[in-house]
């Protein structure tokens, strides 16, 4: 039997502290695993014109938010609480897409678009590290870049901001303090890296934090649950799908996390 000394979260060992994560938070992976099943039930249940735009975009939306979810599901289990926050910022940000798309019905257009500015910007950076290593830039990228750029000005794309798409969709307030916070697992700061030494009452170092978390996650499930919910119940309106399953679910999660 391997141990978390030998192995960490790929350790044999690891099985101790899941049961451990289930005991705790029981009642929010039985709503989460509701949640995943009713998920299912209709990503393999709508009928996708392939002609609509918004067709598309919200089913591939959707079966990318489930995947994501049962991600988090995953890490949180193992006690991977700072790899888990970096999941529900990356659920926060399919929320906002598809949360945009339905209130603004330009958007999905604008987002496509948007791709085009994406593209140029990597073939730019791609020709610049050829020319670090001495080489001649990509003749037919260049090319490409030309062609993008015009596109780009005579169509005006623009490449809107994470927070500009939280506010189009009206979840600014999951944008100002969820995704900002979560912001910080991702981009490694010297806040959240914080978390990952030991002091005593004196400021001395004692020792380095690696391990499995098993309390702390209430805000996590609280938040992933909510937003899966909410794309779930977004995606099954615009597919005319019945969307009370969903919002007994979203009910019983503002109960438990104490918002109702």
């Amino acid at each position: 039997m391997t141990t978390f000394a030998s192995d960490g979260f790929l350790s044999d060992e690891i099985v101790g502290y899941e049961a451990d994560i289930d005991a705790r938070y029981r009642e929010k992976w039985q709503l989460a695993g509701a949640a995943n099943q009713l998920a299912h039930t209709i990503v393999f249940s709508i009928q996708i014109q392939t002609d609509r735009l918004h067709d598309l975009l919200l089913a591939a939306l959707l079966a990318r938010q489930t995947g994501t979810f049962q991600a988090f599901l995953l890490l949180a289990r193992k006690g991977l609480i700072h790899q888990s926050e970096m999941i529900v910022r990356n659920l926060a940000e399919s929320m906002f897409i598809v949360g945009a798309i339905r209130k603004d019905t330009g958007f999905a257009d604008r987002f496509v678009l948007a791709d085009e500015i994406s593209r140029k910007r990597s073939l730019i950076r791609l020709n610049q590290d050829r020319q670090r290593r001495g080489e001649q830039p990509d003749e037919q990228a260049v090319a490409v870049i030309a062609e993008l750029e015009g596109r780009i000005r005579n169509g005006k794309l623009e490449q809107p901001t994470t927070e500009r798409i939280a506010e189009i969709a009206g979840l600014s307030s999951y944008y100002d303090t969820l995704y900002g916070l979560f912001s910080l697992a991702v981009h490694s700061s010297s806040r959240s890296l914080d978390k990952a030494i030991r002091a005593d009452s004196t400021g001395k170092v004692i020792a380095i934090e690696y391990g499995p978390e098993v309390e702390g996650f209430d805000m996590h499930f609280d938040y992933a649950i909510s937003m899966a919910l909410y794309v779930l119940h977004e995606v099954a309106q615009h597919f005319g799908i019945d969307v009370r399953p969903i919002e007994e679910l979203q009910k019983r999660n503002d109960q438990l996390a104490g918002n109702a």
